[in-house]
């Protein structure tokens, strides 16, 4: 799995260019679609989406604030979660 070879500062990355991507598709739907239901629609959808992906930055974030201060895992890695996949954080 991609995610798996990533770490936590690379996912979270990963997330707030995806927040940004969406944006953009957002503007640009807005600019091109013709109804105004469908920009609507589309663009509500976009960034619902973004932000879920901005919710999981977050919590990603403070998962590994707190492996950072010993508050979880005991091992050389522990697990945060990312969109429901498991990225890897070392454990300082």
């Amino acid at each position: 799995m991609l995610l798996a070879a990533l770490d936590a500062e690379r996912v979270a990355t990963l997330g707030l260019l995806l927040v940004v991507g969406l944006i953009i598709v957002a503007a640009v739907v807005a600019v091109l679609a013709r109804a105004i239901v469908v920009k609507v629609l589309a663009v509500a959808a976009i960034f619902g989406i973004g932000a879920v992906v901005w919710s999981q930055r977050a919590n990603l974030q403070d998962c590994t604030q707190q492996v950072k201060d010993g508050l979880i895992g005991s091992g050389p890695t522990a697990q945060c979660t990312f969109l429901g996949l498991k990225v890897d954080v070392k454990v300082p």
